[in-house]
């Protein structure tokens, strides 16, 4: 009792001096009181920082809504058209495949704590043409989750020759079919000493949740086309084999003048059961031969012309041997094929292969759709000058657009100035 109250005129007394000191020796003293409960914590209210964004999303995907608050101890829950949907209590939410009776649906999401409660702006999706199975290698990844949510980090893009009767190939990696058009192609101008392909490639990190691939690219001499699609092949590499049934050819150059061919080609180490098959027809039998392979559940994902006839490569799919499916080959200089490609697309088409139809430039454009699937599909063309091949990935890689053709046009009689390169991209 002393102690304490000689602490106290302490206190009181130095007080009176300096507020400094007395604080001083209030800590000295022990006048705080270690024994008081600590103060309550500030509950912030929540606090939308970023508000959910429409979405487009192939039938058959799921769309994934976000939403990014500030606040203390948050909670979520999304709503669609209003009603709750039972589980989606993150800040993510991503629907159940979708369906055409989805399209034009909102979802909106509340956020919440002990403080109060904020409601996101409703948020449209929007239901597009229909995506191919999933992993199905023949539709060059359109509507796949390895392009559709955005490629991430795309990369570098390259334009560059395949040596002749040689492989390249990287993974994990999405690249475009070759470049084909009045110029930029196998060999050319015509010469037989290795000169190769001309190819405009992405190199593209696949998101954790894809499937692995790779992309190949190879020529060989003209000679060796039927034996290198048959095992053993030639061009089958420690990484890569154009022809294992994990593969799809996705490229095409016959050039007998030059005495090369070029391939190029996907390959996944996860899905398989693609069957090849290759066939020549004459060009006037060509439309029938697409229409017949269709008819069967096959998809032709690569196409060229030696100047007398056309050879196509189709695949059946064990996980599809039912679909029937519509084909339409276009034949279109490369100043015309950009707006053919889109007329295509406009009628539910997907671009499954482009090649050289002719010696001119011309090329071939073979469009593919679920028979009687005629809903438009999103078409995206990017345009670059001869000098600056790069399109603008800015623009396509992160909307979700598959590359399904480039194209490279350069006008007769004209400066190299006037040269272009044209991509284009359909979700």
């Amino acid at each position: 009792m002393y102690a304490d109250k000689a602490c106290g005129a302490i206190r009181f007394r130095w007080s009176a001096l300096s507020v400094l000191a007395g604080v001083t020796l209030l800590h000295a003293c022990g006048g705080g009181n270690s024994n008081a409960p600590a103060p309550a914590p500030v509950l912030v209210a929540p606090s939308i920082l970023v508000q959910p964004a429409s979405q487009s999303i192939p039938m058959g995907l799921g769309a994934v809504f976000s939403v990014s608050a500030s606040g203390s101890s948050l909670q979520y829950q999304w709503m669609k058209n209003g009603a709750a949907i039972a589980g989606a209590t993150g800040a993510n939410y991503k629907t159940p495949p979708t369906a055409f009776a989805d399209s034009g649906a909102s979802f909106s999401v509340t956020v919440s704590n002990t403080a109060g409660a904020m409601a996101s702006v409703p948020a449209t999706l929007t239901v597009t043409a229909r995506a191919p199975i999933a992993g199905d290698l023949r539709f060059r990844q359109v509507a796949d989750s390895s392009t559709v949510y955005g490629y991430g980090n795309a990369g570098t893009g390259v334009n560059t020759d395949i040596p002749g009767r040689m492989e390249q190939f990287f993974y994990p990696a999405l690249g475009s079919p070759f470049t084909v058009g009045n110029g930029g192609n196998c060999a050319s101008p015509p010469i037989t000493d290795g000169t190769g392909c001309a190819w405009f490639f992405f190199e593209t990190p696949l998101a954790a949740t894809a499937p692995w691939l790779l992309t190949a690219y190879a020529a060989d001499t003209y000679a060796n086309f039927q034996a290198d699609l048959q095992p053993p092949s030639a061009l089958a590499f420690s990484a890569s084999n154009p022809i294992s049934s994990g593969s799809v050819i996705n490229s095409l150059d016959m050039e007998p003048a030059s005495a090369l061919f070029a391939l190029g080609w996907v390959q996944s180490n996860v899905q398989t059961g693609f069957d090849l098959a290759v066939q020549t027809v004459a060009p006037a039998d060509l439309a029938a031969a697409a229409t017949q392979a269709g008819a069967n559940s096959r998809v032709i994902t690569a196409i060229s012309s030696d100047g007398a006839q056309v050879t196509f490569i189709s695949y059946g799919w064990q996980a599809d041997l039912a679909t029937v499916y519509d084909a339409q080959v276009l034949t279109s200089t490369p100043a015309d094929a950009p707006a053919a490609a889109a007329g295509l697309a406009a009628q539910g088409y997907i671009i499954t292969a482009t090649g050289l139809a002719d010696s001119a430039g011309d090329i071939f454009l073979v469009g593919t759709r679920v028979s009687g699937d005629t809903m438009p599909r999103p078409f995206l063309i990017a345009q670059s000058s001869a000098g600056n091949i790069s399109p603008n990935r800015d623009t396509m890689m992160p909307d979700g657009y598959a590359v399904v053709g480039s194209i490279f046009n350069w006008p007769q009689g004209t400066p190299a100035v006037n040269a272009s390169y044209t991509i284009l991209g359909e979700r």
